[in-house]
């Protein structure tokens, strides 16, 4: 190398020195503001991507069917949605623009060193595909490790998410320290899991060391055996090093990437699942009569155990018809079924004679109000809960919609009153207050089809007296659907279905059925003895 030979070693002509030394600075200075903007547009690029796939991920999961919740773990799906797209931000990150850089300071290493020996130049190249062999041998080894990793981190978030709803349980029955063992055993394998790629990682680099050292000693042995100056060997150490760094940060990059990969394919088979309920109706309605029907309906969740036995009833307009039986007679399946959360297997269901697959999936359940036993309430205000996305429900609506179902006292008397935050599932507040707002948020959308889903169950003896007065005052002209334990609740209903092994028994008004004395008169009589004797047993305390 001419500078080094003649300019370094004799300290002559400092005048060509200098003017390498300013080439050096400047490069340095292009080298720093190219780095800037790899780093700032790769960043930019990554977000927006990464927000669009959130997006994208979250519109496509709100229209999944319920079935895929069914068998899907929240916390698998929260990895995915969260942890794994994360990961593919490291493809835009640290990924192609970045390697693109790298591979400019090649080819910039590249001419360097051709412009000072073309031979050992041909020489040195013998790297490129010896390091590429290399990280393709890693590469194959390091998706297995990631996508183990992935599917061990989503198993620990569901069972640490499970396990935090289910708290209470894990300490009324003193189950703590199995309940740690289990996760201890899931963090040991995740560790493990997590350990096999460190160790991958750990080797990758010492072997591409060893083998940047291997060809600075074949340099220094080759310059030594044929006559080439100091200078030039000097620089070919020094191009090997340079050479050595941008490759190991793309080899670096692409193992990153593989991460990346790796997560992308588990969000893309989450995107590309076609689990979203099928919706060709083109039926829409502005308003609904309220007519019910199922004709010979024959249901299941899974090929197992069919839950519907070819059910056939019909509610008519403005009709009050309740749905009684004991757990797991299907009751409450129906209800499912009638706001197509699930398919039936054969059969049909007509709402005001159009069958219910006819219709605009959207604008159907526009019309269908639905109060269940589980109230779910979401973190927020009284009022987000209440008006739930619906900018046409105002605050003096709300109030007005709680004085007519006699819940606004409640409500006023909480701390902050409508701005009320309640916790996650409503659990900050009572569940007979819980039931009462799914009460209130049901009438607000003022459906045409009511439907009760054991509302009146597992809570106290006011709340109940209040949704009973609830209840008269909103089922007036409107096709009302109740499903309850307490049958007591449900004397004035105009019919009574009552269900058995996922078929219908008996169907009448409830002086009717008492007086057939079949399988209503007997859960009727047992659940009378039951309340007595907690009467009884109330007064004796």
């Amino acid at each position: 190398m001419e500078v080094v030979d003649n300019d370094i070693t004799k300290l002559q002509d400092k005048a060509v020195m200098m003017k390498h030394i300013y080439i050096l600075v400047g490069l340095v200075f292009a080298e720093t503001i190219l780095n800037f903007f790899l780093v700032y547009f790769s960043n930019f690029i990554s977000q927006n991507v990464i927000r669009d796939i959130r997006e994208r991920l979250y519109s496509k999961l709100i229209y999944f069917k319920t079935s895929f919740f069914d068998k899907t773990p929240i916390g698998q799906l929260v990895t995915r949605a969260v942890g794994d797209v994360e990961t593919i931000a490291t493809v835009y990150t640290d990924g192609f623009l970045m390697v693109f850089g790298d591979i400019l300071r090649i080819v910039f290493v590249l001419i360097m060193m051709f412009n000072t020996n073309v031979h050992l130049s041909y020489i040195t190249l013998a790297i490129l595909p010896l390091m590429v062999v290399i990280t393709r041998f890693f590469q194959k080894r390091l998706k297995k490790a990631f996508g183990d990793e992935r599917n061990w981190t989503s198993t620990q978030n569901s069972f640490v998410q499970e396990r935090l709803a289910g708290m209470s349980i894990i300490q009324v029955f003193n189950r703590q320290e199995s309940e740690f063992k289990k996760f201890d055993d899931i963090n040991i394998t995740l560790k493990s899991a997590l350990l096999r790629t460190v160790f991958i990682f750990s080797l990758f680099f010492p072997v591409v060391e060893l083998i940047s050292s291997l060809f600075i000693g074949f340099i220094l042995f080759y310059g030594g055996y044929i006559t080439i100056s100091a200078g030039v060997v000097i620089a070919f150490i020094q191009y090997i090093s340079m050479l050595i760094r941008p490759l190991r940060q793309i080899a670096d990059r692409f193992n990153n990437i593989q991460r990346g990969i790796v997560g992308a394919e588990r969000v893309l088979g989450l995107m590309d699942e076609e689990n979203s309920m099928t919706n060709t109706g083109t039926v829409k309605k502005d308003h609904f009569a309220g007519k019910i029907e199922f004709q010979k309906v024959h249901f299941a969740y899974d090929e197992k155990q069919e839950v519907l036995k070819g059910i056939d009833f019909k509610v008519n307009p403005g009709e009050t018809v309740a749905i009684v039986g004991a757990t797991g007679a299907g009751k409450s399946t129906i209800i499912s079924l009638i706001t197509r959360l699930y398919d039936i297997n054969s059969g049909n269901i007509l709402i005001d004679d159009v069958d219910l697959k006819d219709y605009e999936l959207y604008n159907l359940r526009s019309h269908i109000g639905v109060v269940l036993q589980d109230v779910f309430l979401f973190h927020g205000s009284i009022f987000e809960n209440l008006a739930f996305g619906d900018d046409s429900i105002t605050l003096e609506k709300i109030k007005a919609g709680a004085k007519e179902i006699e819940v606004d006292q409640f409500i006023e008397q909480l701390p902050g009153g409508y701005d009320y935050v309640v916790s996650e599932r409503g659990s900050s507040i009572s569940l007979g207050q819980r039931q009462l707002l799914s009460f209130l948020r049901a009438y607000l959308s003022d459906p045409k089809i009511l439907i009760l889903d054991e509302a009146t169950s597992s809570i106290d003896h006011e709340s109940e007296k209040l949704i009973q007065r609830a209840t008269e005052k909103i089922t007036k002209n409107r096709t009302s659907i109740i499903i309850a334990h307490r049958l007591s609740t449900i004397e004035k209903a105009d019919k009574i279905i009552v269900m058995e092994h996922g078929k219908i028994v008996e169907e009448g008004k409830h002086l009717e059925l008492l007086d057939r004395n079949g399988y209503y008169a007997t859960l009727y009589k047992a659940q009378l003895r039951h309340e007595v004797e907690l009467e009884e047993e109330k007064e004796s305390k």
